[in-house]
């Protein structure tokens, strides 16, 4: 199997053990002296610093588990702690993974096949910065890319050592905690803001996000590897029980439990009423359905297919009210017109409301096409843009690619669109060179990529530490495009 998906790695057994020791006795006092409250969080804190000073790739999959929580701490426990639990973890990470650098004698750097794109957009994103009103709103937008390469980087070292098998499974179990999340506070708890409530004791899912469209936009990214890998292991499990191969029991386990992830996913996905979420995992699954089958006409014919039967279940009515709704609504946004004097009502709403966002960043291209007001400084001079009728900003146009070009100008949407080209380039070059469970993997990464690029139409997904995922899953990408090795 040419994917690194080996679990089980050799640990510096001495090292772990002295570090074991000592937080060993540091809990002791702990549980002598804190209530059960406290201890329970200065437990749980001392498993993930053990865990990660053993191994920095514990800490990174601590830190996607965490990563997405940000929004509901900001929300319910503000100043608790310095930061969000995603950056503390990742503060972390990257600390032990340079004292574990430092103790070989050998801090490793290595080049990623993305690294030109990704500096590229970022490198403009930050020069942006020297004509930014708000300094504030742009700097911390500017570390999310930062950290986004780091985390690439990390993922590809570590995976020299670990494979990437750790960082995959990160990944999934962050989603479905997400999913779980969703899911009963959709359905279960009966409870929740009245924004969101559809009807009595009903409501839409948000997760740990609070919104419950970069919640699906965040589920959306991991469905993909989900669907994928769910039929990569179907295929294995099957190929097996016909062979009557003793490890076809592992193959079915891990078949079942990838069966569950997707359904939830797709439950948890289906719960948030995201139109652009629907939008996009639509699209992704077309794009799967395209790069599937080796041969790309069979590829073709599939996608046809699969539009044919869904424009003849809306046709019919077949489709379920609610789904048609939804996207009869997106297909309003494509109508995009001068929405100055419209009139406003409930049932317009809120594509007027993204209409009035875009024409707004359209006049900031039209004012400053080549500079950009500055990278995330849209709501810093909204003011000045602004339509008679919208007074309060979003924080972004709820259009990446016009959020971008209103912000860095249009050489910053060039560096950013050919960022996401290079990204699909290597994506579908990788997936040619692969087979077994890591083609499907990279073909889950085609649909991730695609379903943040369609979501991209309507939201902006780099909220709540989403970033730290997408750097990861570019970090698995890196290690798969390297050309294989014959033994």
């Amino acid at each position: 199997m040419t994917f690194p998906l080996s679990l089980a790695r050799p640990i510096p057994y001495t090292r772990a053990l002295i570090i074991l020791m000592v937080l060993a006795a540091l809990s002791g006092i702990a549980i002598a002296q804190l209530p059960l409250g406290t201890l329970v969080i200065v437990v749980g804190a001392v498993v993930v610093v053990a865990g990660t000073l053993i191994e920095p790739l514990f800490g990174l999959m601590v830190t996607l588990l965490l990563a997405p929580w940000a929004a509901w701490q900001g929300t319910y426990l503000p100043g608790v702690l310095p930061s969000d639990v995603g950056q503390l973890g990742l503060a972390l990470t990257f600390g032990t993974w340079i004292l574990h650098g430092l103790y070989r004698r050998e801090i490793n750097i290595p080049h990623i096949a993305l690294i030109i794109p990704l500096s590229i957009f970022t490198g403009w994103a930050a020069s942006s910065m020297l004509w930014a009103s708000d300094y504030s709103l742009g700097l911390p937008e500017v570390l999310k890319w930062i950290e986004m390469i780091l985390v690439a980087i990390f993922v590809v070292d570590t995976a020299q050592r670990r494979g990437v098998a750790w960082t995959a499974v990160g990944v999934l179990l962050s989603g479905f905690l997400q999913a779980l999340a969703g899911i009963y506070e959709a359905r279960i708890r009966g409870i929740g803001p009245e924004g969101f409530l559809l009807s009595e004791g009903v409501y839409r899912a948000y997760g740990s996000f609070e919104q419950p469209n970069p919640f699906a936009g965040f589920i959306g990214l991991i469905l993909p590897l989900a669907l994928a890998l769910t039929i990569a292991f179907a295929a294995q499990a099957w190929r097996r029980i016909r062979t009557h191969n003793v490890a076809r029991y592992s193959s079915i386990l891990a078949f079942i439990a990838l069966s569950v992830l997707s359904a939830a996913l797709s439950v948890a996905l289906y719960l948030s009423f995201s139109r652009g979420a629907w939008l996009g995992a639509a699209a992704a699954v077309l794009a799967m359905g395209l790069f599937l089958p080796k041969r790309r006409w069979i590829g073709l014919a599939v996608i046809g297919s699969l539009l044919f039967i869904a424009l003849l279940l809306y046709n019919a009515g077949l489709l379920p009210a609610t789904i048609a709704d939804r996207f009869n609504d997106i297909g309003q946004l494509a109508n995009v017109q001068d929405v100055r004097g419209v009139k406003i009502n409930d049932a317009n709403y809120a594509v007027i409301e993204r209409l009035a966002h875009w024409q707004s960043a359209a006049y900031m291209i039209e004012a400053q096409p080549w500079t950009g007001v500055g990278f995330s400084n849209y709501q810093a001079v909204y003011e000045q843009y602004r339509l008679l009728n919208w007074p309060l900003a979003l924080g972004h146009a709820h259009n990446i690619y016009l959020n971008i070009a209103a912000e860095t100008g249009l050489p910053g949407l060039a560096a950013y669109l050919f960022m996401w080209i290079a990204i699909g380039v290597l994506s579908v070059r990788t997936l040619g060179r692969q087979q077994g469970i890591a083609r499907m993997w990279v073909l889950g990464l085609i649909g991730t990529w695609v379903h943040l690029s369609t979501h991209h139409l309507f939201d902006n997904l780099y909220v709540n530490n989403v970033h730290l995922h997408i750097g990861a899953m570019l970090g698995t990408l890196c290690v798969l495009a390297v050309p294989l090795r014959k033994n």
